[in-house]
């Protein structure tokens, strides 16, 4: 069981999917390359030529926080 780190309360396991293209963490001051590419951004998740982008996550329904371990991914 993994407790949530900012309440304390029990997390709920689970995925974070992407849909067509890799999930990717872009800092706020950064923009999108001609609007569309998140160059230079932080890939979160694996995934594959025919799958979608995948990392596991866990979900704190009390803080409505969502935790992404890069090492699990």
């Amino acid at each position: 069981m993994k407790t949530c780190p900012y309440c304390g309360k029990e997390l709920l396991d689970g995925k974070l999917l992407g849909e067509r293209k890799a999930l990717k963490w872009l800092p706020r001051d950064k923009e999108l390359l001609f609007g569309l590419w998140a160059a230079g951004g932080l890939t979160v998740g694996e995934r594959g030529l025919t799958q979608r982008a995948e990392a596991r996550a866990w979900y704190c329904s009390y803080c409505k926080k969502l935790i992404i371990d890069l090492d699990a991914c």
